[in-house]
């Protein structure tokens, strides 16, 4: 059964600019009422508004009727906030006068001295593995997580030899479970 706002939608499909004012008009204040409960603010909830409704405009064709009109532009505003606050966190930052307790204190000699120590010890440890034990535990350390049953176990046995061969440094301090990962960031 065709419905008024079926008929628009037709009609907004086929072209017609003043169909498609008609719908936004009708739902404009939902959009914005959705908008608002979820970015928590007025000027982003209005410019989300009109982001929904350009790109309601723009892809108006891809509307396929298999639900209601205003539940397809609910979606549109929906994810358009979700990305709107995806921009906000990553854009989000701290004056520099504000930032002071963020930095931490420059790190003694000593420490500084140690730590070089650790990664000399450690690279030569891990120098001395197997070229496939070495290589997986590099590409683990660098962020690659590649997670066949064979490199899962490579990478497994390469960190048991590292934590065996480290283990006189640090007696109980290094226990079997410990993130061998972490462990190559800490140093």
């Amino acid at each position: 059964m065709e419905t008024p706002e079926n008929i628009l939608v037709a009609r907004a499909q086929s072209g017609s600019e003043d169909a498609f004012a008609e719908l936004a008009k009708k739902h404009s204040a939902k959009i914005y009422k959705y908008s608002r409960r979820i970015l928590q603010n007025r000027e982003d909830a209005e410019d989300n508004l009109q982001n929904v409704l350009l790109q309601a405009f723009r892809n108006i064709n891809t509307f396929q009727g298999k639900s209601q009109f205003s539940t397809w532009l609910l979606g549109i505003a929906v994810n358009e906030a979700l990305m709107k606050l995806r921009k906000r966190r990553r854009d989000k930052f701290v004056p520099l006068q504000d930032a002071s307790h963020f930095w931490s204190p420059r790190l003694s000699p000593e420490v500084q001295a140690t730590r070089a120590e650790m990664r000399a010890l450690l690279i030569k440890q891990i120098l001395r593995l197997s070229p496939l034990g070495r290589n997986e535990i590099l590409r683990f350390t660098m962020g690659e997580k590649r997670n066949t049953k064979t490199q899962k176990s490579r990478r497994f046995r390469a960190k048991s030899q590292l934590r065996e061969q480290l283990s006189y440094l640090f007696k109980s301090r290094i226990p079997q479970h410990y993130p061998t990962r972490q462990f190559f960031f800490a140093v």
